[in-house]
């Protein structure tokens, strides 16, 4: 009969029956000893099938399945046979359930899953091959020993073997899947697998069998490798699937449907065969499985968001010392939305491959928080499918300078002080700082258009980023106060002593990464409360008992005042600021929606920078070169990271209604203007001449910062850069009135 339906679904598959020659021919010398190394297995098959019959027989006669259990207590290393104790995968999913990444041991994949969670049609494909009378045996199945050392001897092939199910989950977890065949070994296996059903129910063994068995491909248990061929999980798999799947454990590598696809093709029609004898299914359902064509995945490790994901592998060793060599059952559930990390990838990738190509940028990071709650919605590390950058994870990398992105710390420093307010007049003139500079000459700084343009309103200066009036509102406001909000606010890694910090401070000369941009954006989308960066919600075991969750009320720090934040966000987000040197619209604004933003432009163009917010997404981006390779046509944040910014922050708010902030009370509204209550008048301190040097000769050499401080703030040595062209390193000159 087996012979029959399996010729059937040969016929139906296009897979021919065995050649048979029409005339007798002799068989090879490789043929003959083939089959007599089949005989000579077979026979050892049944002196081993003699010999265990006699010692379980013996076992039986003196006290049954208890003497049985006395005996091979002291093998068995654990109480209890548990799915959830193998060693398994570390898998990471984003906020929706969608798996980044199975992280295994050695390359070695177990996903553990309970027996509800494996499709019926996958358990009884196993039982029909493996154990038909799996559920009415007490562990051995001596008929079916005997009968296997028959067929071999019958068909001159090995075409099964007598192990049951349990006896193989004995063998896979107290002896060794590679043990050698001796004597031992074979006495342990019946005797443990008597045991096992002695002492567990039958689903229990399953369950534990098919968590535990090789698939090849080192895929271990039946999730995994259900993920490694299909690319589905256990529950979801076919008849089809589900049957080829089956005939895997016997020889994993002979019926690898990879290497060798005619072979499992073969080994599938058997598992149907059986599962039709059995009555699991009908022949026309298992010809219509066998015929059949399967995709089948090679083997793959990819890893979605990677750099994300290597984001909260590090958190995990640091945090809740869990790493993927452990071999720990932890599912990890992230903050990331994926789709919204798709859109980051093609953002960065469309910029990167256009634009980049003329303005000599290669590379690109990004990341997005939500400021409500802390929580990373998206993290690109490098531009996707750039190997050269590909190691490189510039997202978390304090190694760029963010240029005038700064600005949002520094100004938020001199208007919560009370020291300026957003209508505060500034002199955009000349500075030359006696020290500082390279070889410790002049530090003479200049705005990045190379242009002075006198008395500006505080709101005017900082919407187009130029840098003597914000050098100004820094070292008026004090260069501690503005590294205090800079660190409240979300950056940590400017962790030298305040005393190494210059004036260049607030044009961005510091590294910062592109994560903790974005956190010191959130900070002011949401109103000055600072929330850590969050990639990590929830994290439970195999079988989903958790072991953290995530809370957001534990996640709050006021970095700043809610009206200082305001009147910054209504600064950022008003593009009239911003029109002198950017123009109206532009990719700084978003249709239809109110929304802050700020570039930033480091040193000799290496760096391009844009952040940003609403009050439910906040976003920092950065462009250039990791190797710090300037970029070219004097390209800066507007037209390098800003469109990457714009591009995707209009498509994530997609749905999102348009919302701004309402006043806070301690906040005073004067026409479009907003200032802390008792700012609205203050002096104009910063729309006058800077505090002159007061020494007659210059020898940089001889100075330190201290010295050259006149009423609190560096000196200058005049308002014409020219003059300092000091090639001897000491001249006379006459100091300014």
């Amino acid at each position: 009969m087996d012979r029959i339906i399996t010729n059937n679904l040969r016929t139906r598959t296009n897979v021919g029956p065995m050649h048979q020659a029409k005339t007798r021919t002799r068989l090879s010398l490789a043929r003959r000893a083939s089959r007599r190394r089949v005989h000579r297995r077979a026979i050892r098959k049944l002196q081993s099938l003699t010999l265990v019959v006699a010692t379980v027989g013996a076992i039986l006669l003196i006290g049954g399945t208890p003497v049985a259990d006395a005996m091979v207590a002291p093998l068995l290393p654990i109480a209890h046979i548990s799915s959830a104790g193998l060693p398994q995968d570390l898998l990471v999913y984003d906020r929706h359930g969608t798996l980044l990444a199975d992280i295994a041991q050695q390359g070695d994949h177990r996903i553990v899953v309970p027996l509800g969670s494996m499709a019926p049609i996958m358990l009884k494909a196993t039982i029909a091959i493996e154990d038909r009378s799996f559920y009415r045996n007490d562990g051995l199945d001596l008929l079916a020993i005997a009968r296997a050392a028959v067929d071999d001897l019958k068909t001159g092939r090995i075409v099964q073997g007598g192990s049951t199910i349990t006896q193989q989950l004995a063998k896979q977890l107290f002896i060794g899947p590679r043990a050698p065949a001796t004597l031992q070994r074979k006495l342990k296996e019946p005797v443990l697998a008597m045991v096992l059903t002695n002492r567990y129910s039958k689903s229990t063994i399953l369950e534990a069998y098919l968590n535990t068995i090789y698939y090849s491909d080192q895929a271990y248990g039946v999730e995994a490798a259900a993920e490694a061929y299909f690319h589905t999980t256990a529950a979801r798999l076919t008849l089809a699937q589900a049957s080829l799947l089956a005939g895997l454990p016997r020889a994993p590598t002979a019926y690898n449907p990879i290497l060798h696809p005619q072979a499992a093709h073969q080994r599938q029609l058997e598992v149907l065969a059986a599962m039709v004898r059995e009555g699991y299914v009908s022949v026309s359902q298992a010809r219509l499985a066998g015929a059949t064509r399967l995709p089948i995945f090679p083997p793959t490790n990819a890893v979605l968001a990677p750099h994300f994901v290597r984001y909260v592998l590090d958190i995990l060793r640091q945090k809740f010392q869990v790493t993927p060599w452990t071999g720990r059952a932890v599912r990890v559930f992230t903050s990331l939305d994926l789709p919204l990390q798709d859109t980051a990838e093609q953002a960065v990738q469309v910029q990167v491959s256009g634009p980049g190509r003329y303005y000599n940028f290669h590379d690109a990071a990004l990341a997005s928080l939500d400021p409500q709650t802390g929580e990373i919605l998206a993290m690109v590390g490098s531009a996707p499918g750039n190997r050269a950058n590909g190691d490189i994870d510039m997202a978390t990398s304090p190694t760029r300078q963010v240029g005038s992105a700064f600005k949002i710390f520094t100004y938020t420093a001199a208007i919560a002080n009370r020291k300026v307010n957003m209508t505060s007049p500034i002199l955009d003139a000349p500075l030359a700082f006696p020290i500082g500079g390279p070889n410790n000459g002049p530090y003479i700084p200049a705005n990045y258009d190379f242009r002075w343009h006198g008395v500006v309103p505080l709101k005017v200066a900082l919407g187009n980023s130029l840098n003597i009036p914000g050098i100004k509102a820094e070292l008026y406001t004090g260069i501690p106060e503005v590294l205090n909000v800079a660190r409240r606010m979300g950056v940590t890694t400017l962790t030298q002593p305040d005393s190494t910090y210059g004036p260049s401070l607030t044009l961005g000369s510091y590294p910062v990464p592109v994560i903790e941009m974005a956190v010191g954006a959130a900070t002011l989308a949401d109103l000055g409360i600072r929330r850590e960066p969050t990639a990590i919600l929830r994290m439970t075991d195999a079988l989903g008992r958790p072991i953290y969750d995530y809370d957001p009320s534990q996640n709050i720090s006021q970095a700043v005042s809610p009206q200082v934040a305001f009147i910054m966000g209504a600064i950022l987000s008003d593009d009239r600021n911003r029109w002198m040197e950017f123009g109206p619209g532009g990719d700084l604004t978003l249709p239809g929606r109110q929304v802050a933003a700020k570039t930033g432009t480091s040193q000799n163009f290496r760096d391009n920078w844009t952040l940003g917010y609403t009050p439910t997404l906040a976003t920092a981006v950065w462009v250039g070169n990791p190797d710090g390779t300037p970029l070219s046509h004097s390209s800066t944040g507007i037209v390098g990271a800003a469109p990457i910014w714009h591009q995707f922050m209009n498509r994530a708010l997609v749905g999102v209604p348009n919302q701004w902030y309402a006043m806070p009370d301690g906040v005073d509204q004067v026409g479009a203007d907003y200032f802390l209550q008792g700012t609205e008048q203050l002096p104009p301190v910063l729309a006058g001449p800077w505090p002159g040097c007061p020494f007659s000769r210059y020898d940089p050499n001889q100075l330190t910062w201290s010295s050259i401080m006149v009423a609190g703030v560096p000196c200058t040595l005049g308002t014409n850069p020219g003059r300092f062209v000091n090639p001897s390193g000491s001249f006379a000159f006459q100091p300014p009135p």
